[in-house]
C-alpha cells in the first residue's frame, strides 16, 4: 500500500529559511536589503562596513528615523512591514522594500543584532541567532538604525558552499552599494572593506562626480546628458561616448524611480539608440533613470525586485531610445563645432607634400561627385586636393620654373583645386592615401583620418534606405545556382520580397535557388556570398540586408583610389547627416583637433 505522507505547515524557521533562499542570494544581496531599509527610514548618511567579503561581518549604520522598541521584534517577524496596509498599496509602490520578508529571511540564516534608537543615546536592541530571538535591551547610539550580519550562512552550508572568493564577493557588495549611491546625490555614503576606505560620496555630489570614483577616467571624456521628458515619463543620465564602448554590459546602470533594476526593454532600448554607432558585439556605457507613475511599473515581480514588469513597454522602449539617441547627436554636434587654434598655422597649400603619383583607377561605382548632390539637395562641403609638389628625386615630372618677381603668381589650370561651395564650412584640404585604405584631410582645425571603405559602406547605405532610390538590376547570362538547406527553404520565402527590393531576381527550383539578376552594385562573386550570408544571418530586417548589401558594395581596404575618387568620396561622405559610424558601428573617421596634436606631440600636459 502506497505511504501518503500527511500535508502540515512548516516550522516558522524553515519558513524563514526557505524565505531567504529567494531573497538572501550572497552578502551583495544582504547589503542590497539593508540599504533600501535605510533609505526607506529616509536617512541622509549610510555608514557600510564589511569583512571577507560579507560573509563574515556586514554592518550598515544610518541616521534614519528609527525602529520604536515595541516593533523591535515585530520586525523580525515574517510579512510584518510599515511600508504597504492595503492591496491598493501594492500596486503603487514607493517605497523601496514592501514584502516584509528581507530582516527575518537574513535573520535566520545569520547572527543578527538590531540597535535603533529614536532619539540620541535613547536605543534598544535585539538579537537573531540563526533565528532564535532574544529579548529586547537597552542600547546607546545616535538616532538611526545599526544591523550587524555576522557568520553569514554558516547554519546551511549547502549556500555557504556556492559563494564566490571574498574579492569576489567584496566586488559586488562595492558594486551595489556604488549603484544605489548614484541615484541618490542627497546621500552620504562611505563604504569600508576591513580598515580600508573604498569609496566616500559627499552628499551634493553630481552623477559624473560620483562616476569618476569608480570608472576609469577615460570613460568619463564626452559623456552625454540625458534629459527627456514626454508625458509622465522622464529619462535622465548620462551616456558613454560610442568610441568608448567595450565588450561587457556591466557598465550600462538602469533605474526605475530609483530603483537599480535589470530590464530587458530598457536594456534593448539603451543597444538600439546606439546601433550603427558601435559594433553589435559592444556595449556602451550609460547611466539611465526612468521616473513614472508608481502605478504604471510593477515592482511585485520578484523577490530580489531587481526586475520589474511595465504596463506599457512599447512607450518605455521608444522614451528611453528616443532620449539617449537626442544626447548622443547633441553630443557629436558640439563635438564637431571645434575650437578655433590657439597659433597661428600655415595653410595647408603652403606646406610641401609628397609628390601624388599613383595611377588613375576606373571611376567606382556610385562614388562620383554627382552623387554628392543625390543625396543632398543643398551643396557638399568645399574640400580641395592639394597641388602635387616636386621633391628631390621624383621622376617624370618637370620643375616649374620660378616666377618673376614683379609678376603675380598665376594659378595653373592643370593643377586647380577641386572644389564645391558650401555656405557654412570652411574648406578643407585632401592630402593623399596612405596604406591604400586611408584618406588624410587638413581640416581647418586640425587633422581627419578617413577609412575608405567605412566611409563608401555610410555613403551606399543612405542610397539604399533612400526611398525614392531605384535599385538598378543587372541580369546575369549564367544564372547563379545556390543549394538550400531544407530549414533555408522555408525561411527564403519571406526573404523573398526584401530581394527583390535590393534588386535581385531569385527563382527557387527544387532545393536549388537561381539568382537571375543582381544589384548593380554588386559583382557576380559578391552577389552570391551576400546571399548566402543572409540565409545564414541571424538578423534579416530591412536595416541588417542594407548594411549587409552597403558593406559587400563597398570599395575595400587596400584599394588604390585617384585623387578624384577620393575627393569625389569625400564629398559624398561629408553632406550625410549621420556619417561619424558605418551602419555596423565602427568609426569612419578619426579627428584630431590642435589641442589634441599639442597633446601627442607633448607640447602641452
Amino acid at each position: 500500500m502506497l505511504h501518503r505522507p500527511p500535508i502540515r505547515s512548516l516550522p516558522i524557521d524553515l519558513q524563514n529559511q526557505i524565505a531567504a533562499g529567494e531573497v538572501v542570494e550572497r552578502p551583495a544581496s544582504v547589503l542590497k536589503e539593508l540599504v533600501e531599509n535605510a533609505l526607506d527610514a529616509q536617512a541622509t548618511r549610510i555608514r557600510v562596513h564589511i569583512r571577507d567579503g560579507g560573509q563574515s561581518f556586514i554592518k550598515v549604520s544610518d541616521n534614519g528615523y528609527g525602529i520604536a522598541e515595541d516593533q523591535l521584534a515585530l520586525a523580525l517577524t515574517r510579512h510584518a512591514t510599515s511600508k504597504i496596509s492595503s492591496l491598493n498599496d501594492l500596486t503603487t509602490i514607493h517605497s523601496f522594500g514592501f514584502r516584509g520578508e528581507a530582516l527575518p529571511s537574513i535573520a535566520s540564516v545569520s547572527r543578527f543584532s538590531l540597535a535603533s534608537a529614536l532619539a540620541d543615546g535613547e536605543g534598544m536592541a535585539v538579537e537573531s541567532v540563526f533565528g532564535t530571538l532574544s529579548q529586547p535591551m537597552p542600547a546607546s547610539l545616535p538616532q538611526g538604525t545599526d544591523i550587524e550580519v555576522r557568520d553569514l550562512f554558516a547554519n546551511v552550508p549547502a549556500r555557504l558552499k556556492f559563494l564566490k572568493q571574498p574579492a569576489t564577493e567584496a566586488r559586488k557588495c562595492s558594486d551595489v552599494l556604488m549603484r544605489m549611491a548614484l541615484a541618490h546625490p542627497h546621500l552620504d555614503v562611505e563604504l569600508l572593506m576591513g580598515e580600508r576606505s573604498v569609496f566616500h560620496f559627499l552628499a551634493g555630489q553630481s552623477l559624473a562626480q560620483r562616476l569618476g570614483a569608480v570608472w576609469p577616467p577615460q570613460l568619463l571624456h564626452d559623456l552625454a546628458e540625458v534629459n527627456f521628458s514626454q508625458d509622465q515619463l522622464t529619462v535622465t543620465g548620462l551616456a558613454g561616448a560610442p568610441a568608448l564602448a567595450q565588450a561587457r554590459a556591466d557598465r550600462i546602470y538602469m533605474y526605475v524611480n530609483k530603483r537599480p533594476v535589470q530590464d530587458k526593454t530598457m536594456l534593448s532600448a539603451v543597444r538600439e539608440a546606439y546601433r550603427g554607432r558601435i559594433l553589435g558585439k559592444e556595449y556602451p556605457q550609460a547611466v539611465i533613470f526612468l521616473e513614472l507613475p508608481p502605478e504604471d511599473v510593477d515592482v511585485n515581480v520578484h523577490p530580489a525586485k531587481t526586475e520589474v514588469r511595465f504596463q506599457d513597454e512599447g512607450s518605455i522602449f521608444q522614451a528611453v531610445r528616443r532620449a539617449i539617441i537626442m544626447a548622443l547627436d547633441r553630443n557629436a554636434h558640439q563635438g564637431t563645432q571645434g575650437t578655433a587654434p590657439r597659433s597661428h598655422v600655415l595653410p595647408a597649400t603652403a606646406l610641401p607634400s609628397m609628390p601624388y603619383a599613383q595611377p588613375e583607377q576606373p571611376a567606382l561605382p556610385l562614388s562620383r561627385s554627382r552623387l554628392a548632390e543625390a543625396l543632398c539637395a543643398e551643396k557638399p562641403l568645399t574640400y580641395a586636393s592639394a597641388a602635387p609638389q616636386i621633391m628631390p628625386g621624383a621622376t617624370h615630372q618637370t620643375r616649374p620654373q620660378a616666377q618673376p618677381a614683379n609678376q603675380a603668381v598665376q594659378p595653373d589650370p592643370a593643377q586647380a583645386v577641386h572644389q564645391i561651395s558650401h555656405s557654412q564650412s570652411q574648406p578643407g584640404t585632401y592630402l593623399g592615401q596612405i596604406l591604400d585604405t586611408y584618406l588624410v584631410l587638413a581640416e581647418p582645425n586640425g587633422l581627419t583620418l578617413l577609412d575608405q571603405h567605412a566611409a563608401h559602406e555610410r555613403v551606399l547605405y543612405a542610397l539604399l534606405s533612400r526611398s525614392d532610390t531605384v535599385h538598378e538590376r543587372q541580369p546575369l547570362l549564367i544564372p547563379l545556382e545556390i543549394p538550400l538547406h531544407p530549414s533555408q527553404m522555408e525561411e527564403l520565402h519571406e526573404l523573398f520580397p526584401r530581394l527583390h527590393e535590393l534588386g535581385f531576381t531569385v527563382r527557387l527550383d527544387g532545393s536549388t535557388l537561381f539568382v537571375q539578376a543582381v544589384p548593380a552594385l554588386l559583382s557576380a562573386a559578391r552577389a552570391k556570398a551576400f546571399v548566402q550570408d543572409v540565409l545564414h544571418a541571424k538578423d534579416r530586417s530591412l536595416h541588417d540586408l542594407w548594411a549587409m548589401l552597403a558593406c559587400k558594395s563597398a570599395i575595400k581596404a587596400g584599394t588604390t583610389l585617384s585623387r578624384h575618387e577620393a575627393l569625389a568620396l569625400i564629398e559624398s561622405w561629408r553632406i550625410l547627416p549621420e556619417r561619424q559610424f558605418c551602419p555596423h558601428g565602427r568609426p569612419v573617421a578619426i579627428s584630431w583637433n590642435s589641442m589634441d596634436l599639442e597633446k601627442l606631440f607633448k607640447r602641452r600636459p
